[in-house]
């Protein structure tokens, strides 16, 4: 009997070595013992092939640092898999789709690639967005508020047309120039759900007595409930839920490390023809955010740049020998990498006259010294000025960076003035209209001490024009609730996330069109729920942002977009609904010295570019020791 359990072993090792070169060794195993099908049978029929300079060999486990446990979310940012996808140029290249069809920017042909498969084997197919936009988008028990507002265009909903088992078509009568650029999106329009999975969950589909057992069993009040909490594509909470992503979730939450198995039906592989990604694994540990450059200057991190500043810097740097890691600085592109958010929706209504009005936006931004801050926080290696569009931008001109952003206390003061804010405390501070001090508190998300260190230099000049600043930090979830209901004055932020846009991209993020614009969350939620909630407009500068936004949609030249954007930067440099301070900061970014093919000089953006996501971490690998 032994020798006959002797000869499995050595028919299995054999079975293994003879597998297809191409296959990751990790599953030659698991095919070899038929657990799996061999990788021809696993990828599509045209893979999506990565063009590398150099390319790799699989193995390893890459570790990641995240500061909250909601950031097992980025692994979905990373994996940047998408419809169509950001190129290093921020080119719209197809990813997921083999192709694209565009006529007049209001119809898309979306055509899948033949044999692709999810993660557990199930065909991707033009089932699965028949059924996310018939039951669920225009389902109004699963979507109350009707589909996503981005497939809306001026109230109309797509015509969607299933054209076959591989081809899907979205219509609109007037153009969508924002359709391609959301599927490609950091946080991605998602028009496609695993139907062969989600049908059980499913009124219309499964059996009411299972679901509705299946929905008491984990706390769920009824069918919806309990399908929207097996479907979160974007938050990577359920590891049953199939994916298309280079690596799936393997650990329920709640959970301090969490580990992301390579998906052995992903579409893509190298020129040699050798599936990714290269790592196996990826191992993301939740860690207190504040404790992320002690731990990843300790080498527990071989990939990071989240919940590290440009403060960190010079403390990676020298852990470099010892910890066998390099710390490379890449650009960044936001309009700021630091900007204050007045409320303009805050409830208070004497805040809110005051914050409402442009002198008084104006006089603090003139109280800011940002060459004092530039100096002692970035040692002058930042960029002074407001939160717009950098200098290598098409669009730029310098009054949009300079206008009421050069350090002047007089000028300040004297607005102050100008306002009736002109008696004061015993010490100093100016009184508002009902007799109250005039007391600033900036609330920050705490996840670093740059902001605070940025505030403390701030505080000190307010306080020379009469205005006290306090800060407090919060969690980031209270943080953002606390704007969105109007209990928060003002808050600590990055500005514009695209800096570098051209007159073809979507103005939206400059005109209240998002709940997520912590200067005017209930305007921004007034147009995203097509006025079923939030607050209209109450500004004329913001209810002009709204028109050119919507102008934007429907112009019909180049030179009539980019008269367009001018426009909304000159009223945003003019109105200062938000106080860019610096921009251009560094960002390090840790590697470890035997991981390759991520680049020395890179681009550290959300939106395009999904921080890691544009530069495809499925190609990364580890080196042999």
């Amino acid at each position: 009997m032994r020798g006959l359990r002797w000869l499995a072993v050595l028919a299995a090792l054999a079975s293994v070595a003879a597998a297809d070169p191409r296959e990751p060794p990790e599953l030659a195993a698991l095919v070899a013992a038929g657990e799996l099908p061999p990788l021809a049978e696993r990828l599509p029929a045209s893979p999506a092939v990565m063009p590398l300079a150099e390319p790799g060999r699989h193995g390893g486990e890459l570790r990641l640092l995240m500061g909250r446990a909601k950031d097992v979310r980025m692994m979905t940012v990373y994996g940047y898999t998408r419809l169509l996808v950001y190129d290093r140029n921020f080119d719209l290249v197809p990813d997921l789709a083999e192709s694209v069809e565009v006529r007049d920017d209001r119809e898309f042909t979306i055509r899948l690639r033949a044999g692709h498969r999810w993660s557990d084997g199930h065909p991707f197919t033009s089932e699965d967005f028949r059924y996310w936009w018939e039951d669920v988008a225009t389902n109004t028990d699963l979507s109350p508020f009707g589909p996503p507002s981005l497939l809306l265009v001026a109230g109309e909903l797509p015509q969607v047309t299933i054209l076959d088992e591989r081809t899907v078509r979205y219509a609109w009568t007037r153009p969508n120039p924002f359709f391609l650029p959301a599927l490609a999106g950091t946080q991605p329009l998602y028009i496609y759900a695993p139907a062969h999975y989600l049908k059980p969950f499913h009124a219309r589909y499964g059996d009411p007595e299972r679901i509705g057992a299946m929905a008491r069993e984990v706390g769920q009040r009824d069918w919806a409930n309990l399908h929207a909490s097996v479907y979160r594509p974007y938050k990577n909470l359920n590891p049953d839920l199939p994916d298309l992503d280079p690596w799936l979730v393997r650990t329920e939450a709640p959970a301090t490390r969490f580990v992301f198995e390579r998906n052995p039906y992903f579409h893509k592989v190298d020129p040699q023809g050798r599936q990714l990604p290269y790592v196996d694994r990826v191992l993301l540990t939740i860690a207190d955010g504040k404790l992320i450059p002690a731990k990843t200057g300790a080498g527990e991190a071989d990939l990071q740049a989240r919940n590290l500043s440009f403060s960190d810097f010079t403390f990676l740097k020298s852990s470099e020998k010892r910890t066998g890691n390099r710390v490379y600085l890449w650009q960044t592109t936001k309009g700021a990498h630091l900007a204050l958010f007045p409320n303009l929706n805050v409830e208070d209504p004497v805040w809110r006259r005051l914050l409402r009005d442009a002198r008084f936006r104006r006089a603090l931004s003139l109280a800011i010294d940002r060459h004092e801050i530039n100096q002692v926080i970035f040692y002058g290696l930042a960029v002074e000025g407001n939160n717009t569009v950098q200098e290598d931008c098409p669009l730029y001109e310098p009054r949009f960076r300079d206008a009421w952003a050069r350090y002047n206390p007089e000028q300040a003061g004297a607005l102050l003035d100008a306002l009736g804010l002109v008696d004061r405390d015993a010490r100093g501070i100016r009184l508002l209209p009902d007799g109250r001090p005039l007391e600033i508190i900036v609330e920050t998300a705490g996840e670093d001490t740059e902001q605070s260190d940025v505030l403390a230099l701030i505080e000190s000049t307010w306080r020379d024009v009469g205005v006290k600043l306090f800060t407090k930090p919060l969690q980031r979830e209270v943080f953002r609730n606390r704007i969105f209901s109007g209990q928060t004055q003002m808050a600590i932020w990055g500005g514009l996330e695209n800096g570098l846009p051209t007159a073809d991209m979507s103005p939206e993020e400059l005109a209240p069109t998002s709940q997520q614009q912590l200067q005017w969350p209930m305007w921004g939620q007034h147009f995203e729920t097509g006025g079923t909630l939030g607050e209209a407009p109450a500004l004329p500068e913001a209810q002009r942002l709204l028109e050119l936004n919507a102008a934007w949609l429907t112009s019909s030249s180049r030179d009539e977009r980019r008269a367009i954007w001018k426009e909304m930067l000159e009223i945003h440099a003019q109105q200062v609904f938000t106080l860019g301070i610096v921009s251009s900061v560094p960002q390090p970014v840790v590697v470890n010295e035997r991981l390759r093919n991520v680049p020395e000089r890179g681009i550290y953006n959300w939106e395009p570019g999904a921080h890691f996501g544009i530069y495809r971490p499925e190609t990364f690998w580890f080196e042999a020791r």
